[in-house]
């Protein structure tokens, strides 16, 4: 069923390299600017900042940075006391200048950095530490003990550090603390406060207390109070939930001045020092390479892969200098679980301290919680911009009451008047409002097994245009069971042998029962599952060392003995030495030990057929290689090569033998025959998302054919669609690349290039020109992705990142390259994997979904305890249902706002204004409560070609707002014209004192509460992103109340419950007649808004016309434009070509016949995205 997988996905949790970071991608010198205090300026911008309420105050408060430049002078960095540091996302954050005192000199630590006095002096930005350098002048990131460091330099720090050196770097490095204190409750009290949000309501309130809104100023005092005590709940759980997290103490055995130093605390480590790994195992309170010994150690508190993983000793390789993605199988990472050590007679397992403190990979881990990546969502940007215009609204609002008040009520009360319209513009639930959208998701979401750390992406996921998937464990089973193998027969490789037990002795066999990782844990063997099913496929057993080692009289890693029944009696192998897995080499290696050959050490390697091949003497590769490996894997099946050979070596000196010595003339084995078969989850799931237009992308480390056969097994390629295989590879003879595309044959075996320019393309085969865009596929490998993407025209790489459906042999680095390339083309991307090596991938996509057991991981924004991707529709839909909520509330509060603000406005032109109840019914009985149960509406269950808009300032949104606002006013100036057409109607009297108990104020009520319900209706639509709108049943019951209460006060006789006319300050109008005409009015308005919001604003037709009118001429992201400007005669079959890099203008130059053809192709600069 699926096809052979190259082993670099079969190993997942041992490619971390884009998890577990170090500081090396970190700008170790940041743009950065020194300021000293300035009195004279301080005296000059306190008294400004002070005198307008405080309102300076606040600002420099919520703009600190400014607020230097503001108080401070500019001053060298040499002398500054504060300097203002730009991070790598642009934010500008203050850091003050400290100073640490060392007893004497000390120089070079970590990073070169040359102490030349006994004080230094340091800044502390974003938890990572910065010197000084009196050479570069300015502050240089702190490194550890790995900063450009040999492997034998850092195994010439195995005797440990002396009593001066500790001292030293303790002052330079600081604690080896990763602490994030829980801030007290007033503190966090005060910090929410003085947000923007609540400092406006503060003001708010001042106003409306003026006014004498007792009520409605009570009411909001309440609901802030219990928004404030709910977020500083949430705000407080989660600090102390990180911190229990991130918290960790225990004690270590230091090797320090060439003694063993006993329960030494571990926030008292620094880089440089020894610790001493026990046997039972410990919990890393640092990162630390393994000088001798092994480790087996549990690395899911940061990769969420469950797997053991086993840590080797560094080599000792005195050119090679040390690089932790490199050497990351040698590296115990601060956060993971050392489980259990192993070192030959009771010797100890020796690890030095590398890094500490935030500077580590769990550091590193809770960096990215406290300083997140901004999220530059359209919808968002637009939201600030729209509030914006809000308040430019309100402004002009403020002029015109203070025209038409500043006589009449004097200055004063003119401006309290003023400020008064502006807390009606500007709606302060705004905020608050805006999350019920995707609150609700999320609880939707956890219900489903599906856990978010970033609710900020769940709108994100409303504009998903693509989805990348991993493939072994994602698209199909993680478990895999061993078919069978093929050994060598003479120069051939012969026929598929089912049953492993039933081989005679050979080296397939061996390779089997020793090339693994796997390890006794509590008794039970675990290990990765592809290596542990092909173990038990020999029913061979495996022992500890120290259970049986002294057979051997050597360090050893393992003990494997055949069965009992095998006829191999006495046939016992010791592991002495292992290579772990490496997705760059993708292969495995170890050194073997027979019990009845003590002098000679054996060499078992497996991995990807192509990459064994090519360690192999060519005259041991079988003369079939290439055919029965494209047999095999167009049957969807997986293939592990296995290779060996025999060397004299004594025992002791396998223990620092470099991997290239070993791994070299090796003889070819045979084949190792596995079957994994797609997720019954998988197919469905594709069609679901290929229905609704988003484009499926397969991002793997396998096989290129197996990938393309796990595609066309899941409709990821269709069936009657061409694949096209694309080449690039540079040439010794000349230094642009050669690009060829070889499609794929019916029986998907690919063509031969060279031939193809020889020979005439067969008739059953496409020819140039036959292609639609539409029609092929490109399939790339990892390397062919790198000459394409460093050498090739910008041009080319785009064509390859929109017609891409299969990426096979990618490494967990170019896996987020291709992530970040489409993202730049405008897609919103999705990514859904399981392995550590998809880490990277997950964090620069859009959205990221990990398959993991973990409720919550750092690795990706969600996690799915799910272990399919029935998820990703889930998620799509759930966040289109979202960001349609979130458009309807925003939309409704601002459309609530520009109304209520129409309504004084035309009030205070009479000198009246609503009056306090009136306010209290309209925001807390009405406004607040269809705000928050519009959100609970679920999403829709199935998924549209449409995607909801995702800015609010498209022509159609904003053609839609503006039309609702015209339709608004039209509706309160048609109620008040109808009153004040009655003959028996009295208009108010203009006077000093406001008026609140007059016709016109009753005749604005009547009509506002209508029109927020109505508004509130016509904007909560169903399909095609939510369900109808009766399936909301709190929605319904609102409307069940609300309805009634609003026909009763419309409608109700002045005689009946005279109280409650008093309580509301309205005098309801005395003929019935014209009562039943306003509510009338208000059915109509209420049926015409629905209409127009349900069947014309959201109308193709409309669309059309905008788009029209606009003089929309091309497409705003620039993956359209791309797809739109294909040549039809590319890609050009069987040609050779060579791209041209850097010419934008150049889509490729080939050479036919020996003459040289260009073809242009235009390159505009496009920009869009989500």
């Amino acid at each position: 069923m699926n096809p052979e997988e190259n082993y670099s996905s079969q190993r997942k949790a041992s490619n971390y390299s884009d998890v577990l970071h170090t500081d090396d991608d970190i700008n170790p010198i940041p743009p950065q600017c020194g300021y000293t205090f300035s009195i004279i300026k301080a005296l000059l911008i306190y008294p400004l900042a002070i005198l307008p309420l405080g309102t300076g105050l606040l600002l420099a408060y919520w703009y600190r940075a400014l607020w230097v430049r503001l108080t401070y002078s500019s001053c060298p960095l040499s002398r500054a006391t504060t300097v203002v540091m730009t991070d790598e996302y642009g934010q500008q954050r203050v850091s003050t200048v400290q100073v640490t005192t060392f007893p004497d000199a000390y120089s070079a630590i970590g990073n070169k950095v040359e102490i030349s006095s006994c004080a230094t002096r340091y800044l502390t930005h974003c938890r990572l530490r910065y010197l000084y350098s009196d050479d570069e002048k300015k502050f240089i990131l702190l490194r550890g003990h790995d900063c450009d460091r040999t492997l034998a330099g850092i195994h010439e720090s195995i005797t440990g550090l002396s009593g001066r050196d500790y001292e030293l770097r303790k002052a330079t490095y600081g604690i080896n603390s990763i602490d994030v204190p829980v801030k007290p409750i007033l503190v966090m009290l005060y910090q929410e406060v003085l947000t923007p949000f609540y400092a406006f309501q503060i003001l708010c309130l001042v106003v409306w207390y003026v006014e004498e809104y007792y009520y409605y100023g009570a009411f909001i005092v309440l609901s802030s109070l219990f928004t404030i005590s709910y977020s500083l709940f949430q705000t407080y759980t989660s600090a102390v939930q990180l911190h229990e997290l991130v918290r960790q103490s225990c004690t270590v055995n230091v090797i320090r001045d060439g003694r063993e130093l006993r329960d030494v605390p571990g926030e008292s480590l620094v880089p440089g020092d020894v610790m001493v790994i026990p046997p039972t195992g410990m919990s890393m309170p640092c990162d630390a390479v393994l000088l001798t010994g092994t480790a087996i150690v549990n690395e899911a508190s940061l990769t969420g892969e469950s797997v053991p993983i086993t840590k080797t000793p560094l080599s000792q390789s005195h050119g090679d200098l040390y690089r932790p993605d490199k050497h990351k199988h040698h590296t115990l990472f601060g956060g993971t679980q050392v489980i259990q050590t192993r070192f030959y007679n009771n010797s100890s397992v020796l690890a030095v301290v590398l890094r500490t403190a935030f500077s580590t990979s769990k550091g590193r881990m809770v960096r990215s919680i406290l300083y997140p990546k901004p999220l530059n969502f359209k919808f968002y940007l637009d939201a600030i911009k729209f509030v914006l215009v809000l308040g430019v609204i309100a402004l002009g609002g403020f002029c015109y009451t203070m025209t038409i008040d500043v006589k009449l009520l004097g200055p004063l009360l003119a401006i309290v008047r003023s400020l008064d319209i502006v807390t009606t513009v500007v709606p302060p639930a705004l905020p608050a409002a805006l999350t019920v959208g995707t609150v609700y998701a999320l609880q939707r979401l956890k219900k489903q097994q599906i856990y978010c750390i970033s609710p900020q992406r769940v709108n994100v996921c409303g504009k998903i245009k693509l989805v990348c998937f991993d493939k072994t464990g994602t698209l199909t089973e993680e478990s895999v069971k061993t078919s069978g193998v093929i050994m060598m027969t003479g120069n051939e490789l012969c026929s598929e042998t089912q049953d492993p037990t039933s081989l005679p002795p050979c080296p397939i066999l061996f390779t089997m029962a020793t090339c693994h990782s796997l390890t006794r844990i509590n008794g039970k063997l675990r290990g990765d599952p592809l290596e542990l099913d092909m173990f038990e496929a020999t029913k061979w057993t495996i022992s500890e060392p120290e259970n049986d080692s002294t057979k051997f009289d050597l360090l050893v890693q393992g003990i494997v003995k055949p069965p009992p029944t095998s006829g191999l009696v006495g046939m016992e192998m010791g592991i002495m030495k292992q290579f772990p897995f490496s997705s760059e080499l993708q292969r495995m290696c170890v050194l073997v030990r027979a019990l009845d050959n003590p002098k000679v050490l054996h060499v078992y390697v497996k991995g990807a057929p192509e990459k064994v091949k090519d360690l192999c003497r060519p005259e041991t590769v079988p003369v079939n290689f290439k055919e029965v490996l494209r047999s095999l894997t167009q049957k969807g099946l997986r293939v592990l090569a296995v290779a060996h050979h025999s060397m004299e070596l004594q025992w002791h000196k396998s223990e620092n033998i470099d991997r290239d010595m070993v791994e070299c003339d090796l003889e070819f084995g045979g084949l190792i025959i596995m079957k994994n078969s797609l997720k019954p989850e998988t197919t469905p799931v594709i069609s679901v998302l290929k229905n609704a237009n988003i484009r499926t992308v397969m991002v793997t480390g396998d096989n290129l054919l197996t990938a393309v056969c796990v595609a066309r097994e899941c409709g990821m390629i269709p069936r009657h669609h061409q694949a096209i295989v694309m080449k690039a590879e540079i040439q010794a003879h000349g230094p642009l690349p050669v690009i060829s595309y070889e499609p794929l044959n019916s029986d998907g075996s690919v063509s031969d290039g060279q031939e193809m320019e020889m020979q005439a393309i067969a008739a059953e085969r496409l020819k140039p020109g036959d292609l639609k865009p539409g029609d092929f596929h490109l399939i790339i490998d990892g390397k062919s992705f790198a000459v394409v993407k460093d050498y090739c025209s910008e041009d080319l790489f785009n064509k390859l990142l929109v017609k891409g459906a299969v990426f096979a042999r990618m490494s967990p680095d170019q896996k987020a390259e291709l992530v970040l390339g489409l993202q730049k083309l405008g897609y919103g991307v999705g990514m859904c994997g399981d392995g550590a090596n998809d880490c990277g991938a997950l964090k620069a996509a859009h959205a990221g979904i990990s398959l993991s057991e973990a409720e919550a991981s750092v690795a990706s924004p969600f996690t799915s305890k799910v272990p399919n991707i029935t998820c990703v529709p889930k998620v799509i839909m759930e966040g289109r249902a979202a960001l349609t909520t979130s458009f309807s509330v925003f939309k409704y509060m601002a459309l609530y706002s520009l109304s209520e603000f129409t309504s004084v406005a035309i009030l205070y032109w009479f000198n009246s204004a609503m009056g306090d109840k009136e306010y209290l019914y309209i925001d807390m009985v009405i406004v607040l409560a269809m705000a928050f149960v519009m959100g609970i509406t679920e999403p829709y269950p199935h998924l549209c070609k449409q995607r909801p808009p995702g800015t609010l300032a498209g022509v159609d949104v904003l053609f839609g707002v503006i039309m609702h606002v015209v339709l608004m006013m039209a509706y309160q100036a048609g109620v008040l014209f109808y009153l004040k057409s009655r003959e028996w109607f009295v208009p108010v009297v203009v006077k000093k004192e406001t008026t609140i108990l007059c016709g016109e104020n009753t005749m604005i009520f009547q009509a506002s509460i209508f029109l927020y319900v109505s508004i509130a209706v016509s904007l909560s639509t169903g399909p095609p992103y939510r369900k109808p709108l009766y399936t909301n049943v709190l929605f319904m019951l609102c409307l069940a109340v609300i309805f009634p209460c609003n026909f009763f006060i419309t409608l109700a006789p002045v005689h009946w419950l005279p109280g409650l006319w008093h309580f509301l300050q309205i005098t309801p109008h005395p003929y019935l007649f014209f009562r039943c005409g306003v509510a009338e009015i208000a059915l109509l308005y209420m049926l015409l808004s629905y209409l127009l919001e349900s069947h014309v604003f959201h109308s193709r037709w409309l669309h059309t016309i905008l788009k029209v009118v606009r003089c929309k001429r091309s497409p705003r992201n620039r993956y359209k434009h791309i797809l739109a400007g294909l040549d039809p005669d590319w890609p050009c079959l069987g040609v050779r070509i060579r791209p041209i890099k850097g010419d934008e203008n150049d889509g490729h130059t080939s050479i036919q016949d020996g003459h040289i053809t260009k073809h242009s192709i235009q390159d505009d600069n496009w920009s869009g995205g989500l």
